[in-house]
């Protein structure tokens, strides 16, 4: 998932709700601009946020690794929950941008 704000912030609220793939992601990118920045401001934050989305990540169980039963309907009910939270993002997101793109071409 492409964040357009990735802060430690945000990476820390993901991981209180459970989404560990995205925060991971963004302790990645965070982690990649410190490098570039030569600063070590907040490292150890990220590092640790690092660790604790891959030790996670690891525990995290996926439909392929067990079968699914009734007592998988509560997890595929929160995934089907959140793929449908990312779609109406992005579709909201996509009419944003082709506002920004008329208005842009009417100011051209």
């Amino acid at each position: 998932m492409s964040h357009g704000f990735n802060t430690l912030e945000l990476a820390g609220i993901y991981e209180k709700q459970g989404y560990f793939q995205d925060a991971f992601e963004i302790y990645q990118a965070l982690a990649k601009e410190s490098g570039k920045k030569d600063e070590l401001e907040n490292s150890s934050e990220i590092n640790a946020g690092l660790r604790r989305m891959e030790l996670a990540l690891q525990n995290q169980a996926t439909p392929e690794d067990k079968a699914l039963d009734s007592s998988d309907l509560p997890n595929a009910e929160k995934k089907i929950e959140r793929l449908l939270e990312q779609w109406l993002m992005l579709m909201v997101l996509d009419k944003r941008f082709e506002l920004i793109k008329q208005v842009k071409s009417k100011l051209e």
